[in-house]
C-alpha cells in the first residue's frame, strides 16, 4: 500500500469521525422533539385508562427528581452499565454481559473491602474483575469465533448462580443468613455534605472513558474498527485487539458500577442478588439513550433513574398498578431511543 493511499484512507476516516461529532448538536433538537411526542403519547394512554395525565406527570417528575442525592446514587450503576454496553458497541461488539460483569464487580469488591477494610482496594478489585470477565468474552469472540451475545448470556447465568451459591453457602452473614458478609464501616463510601461521592466517582470514570475514546490512539482504533474492520486492517490496525480492549473497558465499567453500588449504597449483597439483578440489561437502554457517548450516558442515567423513582411514587400516590408506570416509562424511553437506533441500524 502506497503512502499516498494510506494518507487518503486515514483522511477519509478522520472526516467521517469528525462528522459524527457535528451530529451531536443535531441530536439535541431530535431528543427534545422525541420527548415531547413521548409525553403526548403517554398522556393519551393515561387519559384512555382514566388517569389525569397532568397529575401523573407532576408526580412522576416532582418526586422522581426531588431527592437529588438519592437520584444520583441510583443513577451510578446505570451509568456504568450504560458504558459497559456502549464502549464495545462502538468497536462493533454487542456486550450484554454487563449483568455478570456487574455481579462479579460487586462481589469481588465486597470481599476485597471486607478483608482489607479499604474501599479503594474494593473499587480497584471490582473494576479489574469486571474488566477481566469482559476481556474473556472478547477473547472468545476473537480467537474462538464464539458470538459475544451467546457467550454473554451463558456467562451471565453462570455467575448469577455461582455468586448466589457463594453468598448463601460461604460468605453469608450469620446474623442475617439471607445476606452476604457486610462491608466494614471503615471501608464504606459515605456521602459528603449530602453530595453523592459514588456518583462523582462514576462521572470521573465517564470523563476518563470520553478521553480514551476520543483523544487516544486506542480509542481511535476502536472507533475505526467499529466503522469497518476491513478499513482498520487496511490502515494497519489490529481490529481483533481493538475488540478485546473494548470488552475489557466495558467490563471494567460494569465492574466499577457493581463496586460502587455495594460500597456506597447497599453495603452487602442479598442471596437473590435483587439489588444488582437487571441493572446490566437496563444499561443497554441507557447506552442507546445516551447515543453511545460517555457524556450522553451520564445524562441518560440520571433521567432514567428519575423515571424509575417517579414511577414508584406514581403507584403510591395514584394507586395505579406497577404495569402502568412501567408502560409510561417504556413509552418515553422508546420514543427517545428509536431515532438513534434507526440511524445505528442503517449505518451498519
Amino acid at each position: 500500500m502506497s503512502k499516498g493511499s494510506l494518507s487518503k484512507l486515514i483522511e477519509t476516516l478522520n472526516e467521517r469521525l469528525l462528522t459524527e461529532r457535528r451530529e451531536y448538536l443535531a441530536t439535541l433538537i431530535e431528543t427534545s422533539s422525541s420527548l415531547i411526542l413521548a409525553l403526548l403519547a403517554g398522556g393519551i394512554v393515561l387519559a384512555v385508562l382514566g388517569y389525569d395525565p397532568l397529575n401523573v406527570y407532576n408526580i412522576l417528575f416532582r418526586y422522581g427528581f426531588g431527592n437529588i442525592r438519592y437520584l444520583l446514587d441510583k443513577s451510578t450503576p446505570l451509568m456504568m452499565t450504560g458504558l459497559a454496553f456502549a464502549i464495545p458497541l462502538i468497536a462493533g461488539l454487542f456486550n450484554i454481559g454487563g449483568e455478570s460483569q456487574l455481579y462479579i464487580g460487586a462481589f469481588i469488591a465486597l470481599l476485597a473491602a471486607y478483608y482489607t477494610h479499604s474501599h479503594v482496594i474494593g473499587i480497584l478489585a471490582g473494576t479489574i474483575a469486571g474488566g477481566l470477565l469482559g476481556a474473556f468474552i472478547g477473547i472468545l469472540r476473537v480467537y474462538r469465533g464464539i458470538n459475544e451475545v451467546i457467550s454473554s448470556i451463558m456467562v451471565n447465568w453462570i455467575f448469577f448462580y455461582l455468586i448466589i451459591y457463594l453468598i448463601s453457602g460461604v460468605y453469608y452473614n450469620p446474623e442475617r443468613p439471607h445476606e452476604s458478609i457486610p462491608i466494614p464501616k471503615d471501608a464504606r463510601i459515605y456521602p459528603i455534605s449530602n453530595i453523592s461521592v459514588i456518583f462523582a466517582i462514576a462521572v470521573l470514570a465517564s470523563i476518563l472513558y470520553y478521553i480514551i475514546l476520543f483523544h487516544t490512539d486506542i480509542g481511535y482504533k476502536m472507533r475505526v474498527t467499529g466503522l469497518s474492520t476491513a478499513s482498520a486492517k487496511y490502515a494497519g490496525f489490529n481490529p481483533d485487539l481493538s475488540m478485546i480492549y473494548s470488552m475489557l473497558l466495558g467490563g471494567a465499567a460494569a465492574g466499577l458500577g457493581g463496586a460502587l453500588l455495594v460500597l456506597g449504597m447497599t453495603y452487602s449483597i442479598d442471596d437473590m442478588l435483587s439489588a444488582v439483578y437487571g441493572l446490566g440489561f437496563t444499561g443497554i437502554g441507557i447506552g442507546l439513550l445516551g447515543r453511545l457517548h460517555p457524556i450522553g450516558i451520564i445524562l441518560a442515567s440520571i433521567f432514567f433513574s428519575g423515571l424509575l423513582i417517579g414511577g414508584q411514587w406514581v403507584e403510591l400516590k395514584t394507586g395505579a398498578p406497577p404495569e402502568l408506570a412501567d408502560t409510561l416509562i417504556g413509552v418515553i424511553v422508546i420514543a427517545l431511543a428509536i431515532p438513534y437506533v434507526y440511524k445505528l441500524l442503517v449505518s451498519r
